[in-house]
């Protein structure tokens, strides 16, 4: 992974696990809020049912004229009881904290504190207060149970970023592999045709037909090389479109497998022509020519020594048939994509059918192929009228 790459990576991550951590933090925070509500709530309830059940039993014995013992009414019970007068002094009693008499329902020092007047003087009891102090202790429990699962999930939503953050660079990745190639491929393609123009321009060399070949061949590839990349790079398809009339295909395939015979020479190939039918369509003639141009270029590129090729127009249908390596099934569904190439063998930019498909586009023609490795490939293609 290169350094870009990286930088990429930390990028995505970071933006995924800042809104992950916003995202889960608000999550929490709500859920401690219900959590929060629902437990004050509950021992708000619990305390109330307790005051009034010692409410009632002090009248009933006051009533009924029956002994009763507010001590041990206030060691009965899990919540610290206290029992005062009407002068705020205490009868019987279990708190030590102050007490806020004026009050009903209050929390202070982190225990919960309810005031109950509904004794209403009976057994000379006026305040009934009791004292809660599990309620926080049960939050302080809910709050490292929230961190804990928040922290938990984090780490799992984070490695699961990870992934999905490797997963999103791939595609940048597979784009880097696929120029870095291309660069390559480019240089050995341009390199090869330079080359043989040197070679064939030697002062002490003769001109020999050999060498006019090859010169011939090489300027001919640096050509195709310059237009395939200015036509894919520089092109104006509205303008390329404005300036489309009829074409004779048939008048263009001729002069094209008239300028790569040489190069079908070099590799003995046979170019079967079946001229039936003229075809005819509209189209900007540059773009017809880098069409035919590299699917011949192809056919010638990629065949076996001592192939066939075999082009044939019919009823507006253009075929090219050869009988060279072929393109595996599951190449074949990407093969029209830039820089992609489905084989190492004879080098190749991974430009050529990406022109094709886009002039295919362009002008509304249908184009469908079929192919087997090791047996050939063979393109279809059908032009308006």
């Amino acid at each position: 992974m290169t350094k870009e790459e990286k930088k990429t990576l930390f990028r995505f991550l970071t933006l995924y696990l800042g809104s992950l951590f916003m995202l889960f933090a608000v999550i929490a925070y709500l859920f401690y809020l219900v959590e929060y509500r629902f437990y004050h709530d509950k021992a708000k309830h619990q305390m109330q049912m307790k005051a009034s059940n010692l409410s009632s039993q002090i009248i009933h014995a006051h009533m009924s004229d029956t002994a009763l013992s507010l001590n041990s009414l206030t060691k009965a019970s899990e919540l610290k009881i206290g029992f005062y007068d009407a002068d705020q002094k205490p009868i019987a009693s279990e708190i030590k904290n102050e007490i806020n008499f004026d009050g009903d329902f209050y929390e202070k020092d982190n225990q919960l504190m309810l005031v109950d007047k509904s004794a209403f003087g009976h057994l000379d009891v006026t305040y009934t207060v009791i004292q809660e102090h599990s309620f926080y202790d049960t939050i302080a429990q809910i709050k490292k149970i929230i961190i804990a699962v928040l922290l938990i999930l984090y780490l799992l939503f984070s490695l699961v970023g990870y992934f999905l953050a490797k997963l999103f660079i791939k595609p940048i990745q597979m784009k880097r592999i696929q120029l870095d190639n291309f660069i390559k491929e480019s240089t050995h393609e341009l390199n090869t045709p330079i080359s043989a123009l040197l070679m064939s321009i030697k002062p002490q060399s003769e001109m020999n037909e050999k060498s006019y070949e090859r010169i011939k061949i090489s300027a001919k590839r640096i050509s195709d090389i310059y237009k395939d990349l200015t036509y894919l790079l520089l092109r104006n398809s509205d303008l390329e479109t404005q300036s489309a009339k009829n074409i004779t295909i048939n008048k263009i395939l001729k002069e094209q497998v008239s300028h790569l015979s040489p190069l079908a020479g070099k590799k003995r190939l046979t170019i079967i022509e079946n001229y039936h039918e003229d075809i005819v369509t509209k189209i900007d003639e540059e773009s017809l020519i880098r069409l035919i141009n590299n699917l011949l270029s192809n056919a010638i590129k990629y065949n076996k020594l001592g192939g066939e090729i075999e082009i044939t127009t019919d009823k507006q249908i253009l075929i090219i048939k050869d009988s060279g390596i072929g393109i595996a099934k599951e190449h074949q569904n990407e093969i029209f994509k830039r820089f992609y190439r489905a084989t190492d063998e004879s080098g190749g930019f991974g430009l050529g059918l990406n022109i094709v498909y886009k002039i295919c586009k362009t002008y509304d023609i249908d184009i469908k192929m079929e192919s087997e490795k090791g047996k050939g490939t063979e393109f279809w293609l059908e032009f308006k009228k």
